[in-house]
């Protein structure tokens, strides 16, 4: 199995260079490659904190790349719950999948962060 950087899925997505682009756009459209959780925690953080986009965009954005017939995303119902949480609520990215996985599979989350127990017994 292959597996995608951030790196890649950045310039992929926002063809900041051109060459990098394309090389990612030959890699992502041309094969099956492996989308790991810690790399879309890592671009959601890099599209919020470096570019300066949108929550709702950064969502429908990679909502959309999940979905494309080459990703492949192991848990791709827990990344897609966490990034329509990612839109709707004001916490961290990571907190988003650890409420995607008290919803989604209802799993216990131990946690002393007041504003993720709030809405864990809010969405129950």
């Amino acid at each position: 199995m292959e597996i995608i950087d951030a790196n890649i899925v950045l310039r992929y997505l926002l063809g900041d260079n051109p060459d990098m682009q394309k090389s990612a756009c030959q890699v992502i459209d041309n094969q099956i490659v492996l989308l790991l959780d810690e790399v879309l925690a890592e671009v959601v953080y890099v599209l919020e904190k470096v570019y300066h986009v949108d929550r709702q965009d950064i969502s429908n954005t990679l909502i959309r790349f999940i979905k494309l017939p080459g990703i492949i995303n192991p848990n791709s119902n827990i990344s897609i719950a966490a990034l329509q949480y990612y839109s709707k609520y004001k916490i961290d990215f990571i907190d988003c999948i650890l409420l995607a996985y008290s919803t989604v599979e209802h799993h216990i989350i131990h946690t002393y962060d007041k504003k993720l127990l709030k809405l864990i017994n809010k969405l129950k």
